[in-house]
C-alpha cells in the first residue's frame, strides 16, 4: 500500500475513534442514572423514565421523554409522571456530568398529590436533605389531588407558569390553569409544602377569571382533612356565569341579580365550607351573618343565617324582563333549584320590594329536591301587618308555582302596587292572594295564572282619575282612556272579589264607592294582554245620574269607556239622542 493510501486509512481510523468518543462522552444515556441518585441522595426516592433520554442543540438541553418521581412506596402512583422533563446544559455539565438542576421545563406532565389511607402524602420527604432553589417552568402541566381517608378529589389541569421551590420547602407559582373549562390566572405563595401534611402552612393565592375573582390569605393543612381557615374574598359582576362555572346549570337568556360580592372568615373541613361572619352583596342586597356549603353529599347543600338592614327582594329576585307593554320573557333560573338544597334564613329591619316598604321582616326559605318552599312576614310602614308563602316545584315540566299573600289593616296602596304596578289607589284594608301557575318566564306564569283574590278597602283615594268626570263626561260622548284630574277620586270603600284561570280573572262580587256615587262592578280583567271588559253599574238605579251601565273596554292603560246602549259604536249620534231623551228605564 502506498503512502497516500496509508494516510487515508489512518485518517478514518482517527475519525472512528473521534466520533466514538464524542459519542461516548455526549450521550445522555447517563443522565437518568444521574438524576436517579441525585433525587435518592436528596429526597429519598428513586427516580426513573418509561420513555429515551436526548440531547438537543438548540438550545442545549437535556430531554427526557416519560419521567417518573416514585411516590411514598413502589405500589403508589407517582409523584411526578408522564411527559417531557427538559435540562438546559452547557458542554462543561455534559463532560461533567453535573447538570444544573436549578432551572427545568416540564411539559404536560402530572402531579399526584396523594394521601394514604393512614394520613400519608406523597409530597412529605422525610429523608430529604438540603437543597438548592429549584425553578420549574410548567406546560400543560396537571395536579391530581385524591385523600384516600374520605375520598375527596381534586383536578387542576393545562397548567402553564412557573413555579418555584425554596430549599425549606416554600412554594411559589405565578401562571394561568383551566379551571372547569375557564382560563384563570392563578398567584400563590405557600410558606413551606413540608407542614402542609402537619400542623398546617401559611398560605395566600389570588384566582382571577372571566367569572369571579377569589382570594384567600390563611392556612393550609390536610393533617385530619383538606382545611382551610383564613379571610376568603370573592366577588363577581356576572353572577350566572359564575354560577354555571359553579356547576349549577342555568338556560341561556337566564338573569340574575349582578354584582355578587363575599367577604368572610373561612373555615373547611374536607369538602364542608364555612363562611364566618360573612358579608354578602347581591345586587341592592347587603347582609352579614354564616354561610355554610357542605359538598359531601349526593347533592350539594347550602345554609345561610343572615341579618340585613333591609332585604331587597329585588335584589333577590331575577329580573323577568318586563317593560311597559309586554311581560318579562327572561328564563326563570329554576333549574338552580335542581342543582342544590338549601336553608336560608333572613332577619331584616325593612323589607323593600317595587316600591313598596315594610318595617321588621323574617324571610325563610327552603329548597329540597327541586322543591322550595319560603315564607315571610312584615310590619308595614303603612300599618298592619302583611305575610306570604311561596311553593315551586322545578322537578316537574314546565315548573309549577303557589303564591299566598296576606294583608290585614294595612295600607294597601303600596302593596297593591308592587304586586300589580298599578300604583293609582290607596286606602287600608285587607287583601287576600292565593294563586297557582306554571311556566319558566313572566309571561308564561300570567298565562296560566288560576286561583281567587279578594280586596277590602276603606278611606282611601284613586290618584289622577276623576270618576264623577267620567260619568258625566261618558253622558255626551264615547271616551278613549281615563278623565284625570289633580288629586284624583276619594275613594269611601272598595271590595272586590276574582276567581282565575289561565290568566283571566273573573269579578265576583264587587262594589265601588267615592263621595255621591256607589257602583257594582262585574266583567273580567285579562292580565296577559292587559286588557279590560268591565260593567260598572250605577247604584241605586232610581237615582242614578245615569240612568244605564257604564263599559270600560280595551287596554287598561286607556280603555274605551261609554254607556252601555245597543248600537252605540256604531252609532254614537242615535245613541246618545236616546240617552238625553230620558227615554232609556233606569237600570236597563
Amino acid at each position: 500500500m502506498d503512502r497516500r493510501g496509508l494516510m487515508a486509512v489512518g485518517a478514518a481510523v482517527a475519525l472512528i475513534a473521534v466520533a466514538t468518543v464524542v459519542w461516548v462522552v455526549l450521550s445522555p444515556g447517563w443522565v437518568v442514572p444521574a438524576l436517579g441518585r441525585i433525587a435518592e441522595q436528596q429526597l429519598g426516592r428513586a427516580f426513573s423514565s418509561t420513555g429515551r433520554a436526548h440531547l438537543d442543540f438548540s438550545p442545549l438541553s437535556l430531554r427526557i421523554e416519560q419521567p417518573v418521581l416514585a411516590g411514598l412506596t413502589e405500589a403508589s402512583a407517582g409523584l411526578l409522571s408522564g411527559g417531557t422533563l427538559v435540562i438546559p446544559v452547557s458542554f462543561g455539565q455534559i463532560l461533567s456530568r453535573k447538570p444544573d438542576l436549578t432551572r427545568i421545563s416540564l411539559s404536560e406532565s402530572e402531579f399526584a398529590l396523594l394521601i394514604d389511607e393512614r394520613g400519608q402524602a406523597s409530597w412529605d420527604f422525610p429523608e430529604a436533605a438540603a437543597g438548592q432553589e429549584l425553578a420549574i417552568t410548567l406546560k400543560q402541566a396537571s395536579f391530581r389531588y385524591f385523600d384516600a381517608r374520605n375520598g375527596q378529589a381534586l383536578t387542576l389541569s393545562n397548567v402553564d407558569g412557573l413555579m418555584r421551590i425554596t430549599p425549606e420547602g416554600g412554594v411559589t407559582f405565578t401562571g394561568t390553569a383551566v379551571i372547569k373549562s375557564q382560563v384563570a390566572h392563578i398567584d400563590l405563595e405557600l410558606r413551606s409544602l413540608p407542614r402542609v401534611n402537619a400542623g398546617g402552612s401559611p398560605l395566600e393565592v389570588v384566582i382571577e377569571s372571566g367569572a369571579a375573582s377569589v382570594s384567600f390569605s390563611g392556612r393550609l393543612s390536610t393533617g385530619k382533612v383538606l382545611n382551610l381557615a383564613g379571610p376568603l374574598s370573592l366577588s363577581t359582576r356576572e353572577t350566572a356565569t359564575l354560577a354555571r362555572w359553579a356547576g349549577i346549570p342555568l338556560a341561556e337568556g337566564t338573569s340574575l341579580p349582578e354584582p355578587l360580592n363575599l367577604d368572610g372568615a373561612l373555615d373547611s373541613a374536607g369538602r364542608a365550607f364555612a363562611i364566618r361572619n360573612a358579608a354578602v352583596t347581591l345586587g341592592q342586597f347587603r347582609a352579614a351573618g354564616d354561610v355554610v356549603a357542605d359538598l359531601r353529599g349526593e347533592r350539594p347543600k347550602l345554609q345561610a343565617n343572615l341579618q340585613a338592614e333591609t332585604l331587597w327582594l329585588d335584589a333577590l329576585l331575577p329580573s323577568a324582563g318586563a317593560g311597559p307593554e309586554a311581560w318579562g320573557r327572561a328564563v326563570f333560573p329554576v333549574q338552580a333549584l335542581r342543582a342544590m338544597d338549601a336553608e336560608l334564613s333572613i332577619i331584616a329591619r325593612t323589607v323593600a320590594f317595587n316600591g313598596f316598604t315594610g318595617g321588621v321582616t323574617r324571610f325563610a326559605a327552603t329548597v329540597t329536591d327541586g322543591k322550595i318552599e319560603s315564607s315571610g312576614a312584615a310590619r308595614l310602614d303603612t300599618g298592619g301587618t302583611a305575610s306570604f308563602r311561596v311553593q315551586v316545584d322545578s322537578a316537574v315540566l314546565p315548573p309549577s308555582g303557589i303564591v299566598g299573600i296576606t294583608a290585614e289593616n294595612a295600607g294597601l296602596g303600596p302593596l297593591i302596587g308592587a304586586l300589580t304596578g298599578v300604583t293609582a289607589l290607596s286606602g287600608t284594608g285587607n287583601l287576600n292572594l292565593e294563586l297557582s301557575a306554571q311556566g319558566q318566564t313572566q309571561e308564561e306564569l300570567v298565562s296560566t295564572l288560576k286561583g281567587a283574590a279578594s280586596l277590602s278597602l276603606n278611606g282611601g283615594q284613586l290618584a289622577g282619575s276623576d270618576i264623577g268626570g267620567t260619568i258625566a263626561a261618558v253622558r255626551e260622548r264615547i271616551l278613549d282612556g281615563w278623565t284625570t284630574v289633580p288629586g284624583g277620586t276619594p275613594v269611601d270603600s272598595l271590595s272586590a272579589t276574582a276567581s282565575l284561570a289561565d290568566g283571566l280573572a273573573t269579578l265576583g262580587a264587587s262594589e265601588l264607592a267615592t263621595p255621591g256615587l256607589r257602583m257594582s262592578l262585574s266583567g273580567t280583567v285579562d292580565l296577559l294582554r292587559r286588557a279590560l271588559d268591565l260593567k260598572a253599574e250605577l247604584l241605586p238605579p232610581e237615582t242614578a245620574p245615569l240612568p244605564v251601565p257604564v263599559i270600560v273596554q280595551g287596554n287598561w292603560a286607556a280603555p274605551r269607556i261609554y254607556p252601555d246602549i245597543p248600537d252605540i259604536l256604531n252609532n254614537p249620534e242615535g245613541g246618545f239622542a236616546r240617552l238625553r231623551s230620558d227615554k232609556i228605564p233606569p237600570g236597563n
